[in-house]
């Protein structure tokens, strides 16, 4: 089983370089619908990343007393992937 440094590495550094890449384009073009989708998907994937390497609540694998995950969590998870494919596309397109 991996350690949480090395589980949390990969969406810190998918994170940071589509946020970073995303800012550049904000700076350049303007604001645009698919450069803020980008930028978020790049800082909810930091999001997520460092919510793992601190062990912030809700960010484990573990299910709540009853037995449902935290909702916070399954829609960070799901809008950081979400975000970064949509927005990783249109950027490099």
């Amino acid at each position: 089983m991996p350690s949480n440094k090395a589980t949390a590495a990969a969406p810190i550094v998918t994170g940071v370089l589509l946020a970073g890449t995303a800012a550049r384009e904000v700076v350049q073009t303007g604001l645009e619908i698919w450069t803020m989708l980008a930028l978020t998907g790049g800082l909810s994937a930091v999001a997520v990343g460092l919510g793992v390497l601190t062990d912030l609540g809700g960010f484990d694998s573990d299910s709540d007393s009853d037995g449902c995950r935290d909702r916070t969590t399954i829609a960070l998870a799901g809008l950081a992937p979400t975000s970064i494919a949509v927005g990783a596309g249109i950027v490099l397109a």
